[in-house]
């Protein structure tokens, strides 16, 4: 995958996305997250995340118009190139998790601690 062959189905279509209908037995897209979008001497760049934890440096101009750090993309390789399309439903839903957890662990009386008593990460 090269930066340049990258076209997000926004700037192909001119306006926002609709989740696209899966065909039959085709591949459902990777879940890519946005990690940082940084300001380049080349232009804006995000660095998106994997599922494996690799990262990849992508122009934002290729992304879906008010993509955010934290934002859930789909990502699907095809005839004509990548395409990302935002998931704000599934990024609404994992930072309500996140958040939830975050409650959780600050509810808690002093640092969370193993059997042992040490502090565990």
């Amino acid at each position: 995958m090269m930066p340049e062959d990258l076209r997000s189905e926004t700037e192909r279509s001119g306006g926002q996305v609709d989740p696209a209908p899966q065909r039959p037995g085709a591949p459902t897209p990777d879940r890519w997250t946005v990690d940082a979008l940084e300001e380049t001497p080349h232009g804006p760049v995000a660095r998106l995340e994997r599922p494996d934890g690799a990262t990849v440096d992508v122009p934002a101009r290729h992304l879906p118009a008010g993509v955010r750090e934290g934002d859930l993309l789909a990502v699907q390789d095809g005839p004509d190139g990548v395409r990302f399309q935002a998931l704000p439903d599934e990024t609404r839903a994992r930072r309500t998790q996140a958040q939830a957890q975050l409650d959780a662990l600050n509810a808690r009386q002093g640092p969370p601690t193993n059997d042992q008593g040490e502090i565990d990460l």
